[in-house]
């Protein structure tokens, strides 16, 4: 596994599982999580299995919609990567996943099929590739798990629908998920890391609020 890190203090109280776009690699998240700022985060940013068809850089899924799309190998590195954050001492509802476009996609597809709930699910600039596929397989503990949908207006690369109909889809299946829209394009505006660190301080108000009751 070839993986980047960034942590944002000495004694971090999440941790975030940025996964980058299609022909990204573990480097294409480092400035996202610099420039985020998100409270007290410890970022694990991986590369992706899979060699890009463009020649450049890393992709979730390899295949077509003609083929097939496989994506053993990058489930199989996340759920690697999810032991090893725990491993480092963060309990599952302290982990959060971040994804961009291909990266938003996979961070849907596997986390709603994990059996436990983690802190969070954020798709930026994402869909669902298969919603048939994906809500037989989901799992009941997935269901506890709070997402946030950040998609541009102006995104020409996964046109905004894309992200509406991803909310339309999981509200009809009953998680809690919330879709904010913002002005550009196909790309992590700096706006997005005030709504995740608000999603996120949300998130550890609500956990500790359960556990003082």
């Amino acid at each position: 596994m070839i993986l980047n890190t960034h942590q944002t203090s000495n004694n971090p109280e999440v941790a975030i599982l940025a996964l980058h776009g299609w022909s990204g690699d573990e480097d294409s998240m480092v400035p996202v999580a610099k420039t985020m700022r998100i409270n007290d985060a410890a970022w694990y940013i991986p590369r992706a299995p899979y060699a890009s068809s463009s020649g450049n850089g890393y992709t979730w899924f390899s295949g077509s919609d003609e083929e097939g799309w496989k994506y053993k190998k990058s489930f199989s590195l996340l759920n690697n990567l999810m032991s090893k954050i725990r491993d480092d001492g963060f309990s599952n509802d302290s982990i959060y996943l971040v994804g961009f476009s291909m990266g938003a996609s996979l961070a849907l597809e596997f986390a709603l099929r994990v059996k436990y709930q983690i802190g969070g699910i954020i798709p930026i600039a994402g869909f669902i590739k298969d919603e048939v596929r994906l809500k037989s397989d989901a799992t009941k503990a997935s269901m506890t798990t709070p997402i946030l949908i950040l998609h541009g207006e102006k995104d020409d690369i996964v046109h905004p629908e894309s992200g509406q109909k991803t909310y339309d889809f999981l509200s009809e299946q009953g998680y809690c998920v919330k879709l904010i829209t913002f002005r550009g394009g196909h790309k992590i505006p700096f706006s997005a890391g005030e709504a995740i660190n608000t999603f996120i301080s949300e998130q550890i108000n609500f956990a500790s609020n359960q556990t003082s009751d």
